[in-house]
């Protein structure tokens, strides 16, 4: 690593509008490369750093395994980060709002028929919410994290916008974020990939540089969601249900709708002249609803709960919207609906648009919302 690079990941630190040399900021710190790295760099850059490491779920009762994030491992990690930084480490106890919030709300949204995304609702309401709130009791003005995305204040606002390395963008996953927040929050790592992310731990002598990612999600045990849906004891006692294709024929028949997701094809075992894709899924008739791969694709959704950076729209929006974390963005406008709601609807018709994942709203790079798209028609 050349020096210029390291003076590339501190200039947006220095140069930050309202952060001043010696502030106190809280580092998430998960105990990864990226946090790592995020923490040394505000450590180098001669900021007061708190390293905090959040405790979401017990370790043992969730099986966590290798490639988790937040295991006992991570903390040991995050610690010696730390100590070797000086700067003091605390692991803090946030199991029961993540209970309450993430694991609670990925159940019910597996049997509502719906595709949860529990990292969006961990960073939401624990990284950027109960977090923030710890940090102002520590005199904190600031929480940094490893996030790859990046935050600019113009016009008198801030705006939150794509990291430089699109491969590790993380955007998509902070659409809640707002003028508050977004004051607030740090991301160390906008300007970087992520070699050069590893690159500056191997050179700022942090152990973890050639660390694994964590896959998955966090707290999912062999990562068979409807094996932790039992496990919790909140499978439905529907018995045996029918797969029906969108003609209306009975195909065969499943052991539950939650086992299915919007855009499966494989585990359906029913014989066709043609692949099959589960299309949508019914709570109310343990039904599973099946067809073509052409039969996936629609050309609008409703969502709701909508969270804008800068506040919402008056009337129809033209943006670029992504239905999905690494789906592409796509032509679309976003038209209010009376209760709150929208319809987005998309200039070409977008594969396996699912219920319970988020559809979040850009403009030249530039987040502008989201919301979660629904299952309930107009």
């Amino acid at each position: 690593m050349t020096g210029g690079l390291l003076d590339r990941a501190l200039a947006p630190l220095r140069c930050h509008p309202t952060l001043r040399p010696g502030d106190r900021v809280l580092a998430a710190m998960s105990g990864g490369v990226d946090s790592s790295v995020m923490a040394a760099l505000l450590q180098h850059a001669g900021f007061e750093v708190i390293g905090v490491s959040m405790q979401l779920f017990d370790k043992g009762a969730a099986g966590a395994s290798a490639g988790k994030c937040c295991t006992l491992d991570d903390f040991q990690d995050a610690r010696r980060v730390a100590q070797q930084g000086g700067f003091p480490h605390y692991v803090m106890d946030f199991e029961a709002p993540f209970r309450e919030t993430v694991i609670e709300g990925f159940i019910r949204s597996y049997l509502e028929g719906e595709t949860p995304s529990p990292c969006i609702w961990c960073n939401q309401h624990l990284k950027f919410s109960a977090l923030m709130e710890r940090a102002a009791s520590l005199g904190a003005a600031f929480v940094a994290t490893g996030h790859y995305a990046a935050i600019t204040l113009a016009g008198g606002a801030w705006h939150l916008r794509k990291a430089h390395d699109p491969d590790k963008d993380q955007s998509y996953y902070l659409f809640h974020h707002t003028q508050a927040t977004l004051a607030r929050t740090l991301f160390p790592l906008a300007r970087l990939a992520k070699q050069e992310v590893r690159a500056l731990g191997a050179e700022l002598g942090l152990h973890l540089a050639e660390k694994a990612e964590s896959q998955e999600i966090c707290f999912v045990t062999q990562d068979r969601y409807d094996a932790f849906i039992e496990a919790e004891g909140r499978a439905p006692a529907l018995g045996e249900g029918e797969i029906r294709h969108q003609d209306g024929r009975v195909l065969g028949h499943h052991q539950g709708y939650w086992r299915h997701t919007v855009g499966q094809r494989r585990g359906l075992r029913v014989a066709a002249s043609e692949p099959l894709y589960v299309i949508r899924t019914e709570s109310a008739t343990n039904t599973v609803w099946v067809g073509a791969e052409q039969d996936l694709y629609r050309r609008d959704l409703i969502a709701r709960d909508l969270s804008w950076v800068q506040g919402a729209p008056v009337g129809p929006l033209a943006c670029e919207a992504r239905i999905r974390s690494r789906a592409p963005e796509a032509e679309a406008l976003v038209i209010p609906l009376p209760d709150g709601r929208v319809r987005v609807a998309f200039a070409e018709p977008q594969r396996a648009i699912a219920p319970g994942q988020a559809v979040v709203f850009y403009q030249d790079g530039e987040v502008l919302g989201g919301g979660w798209i629904d299952s309930r028609p107009l």
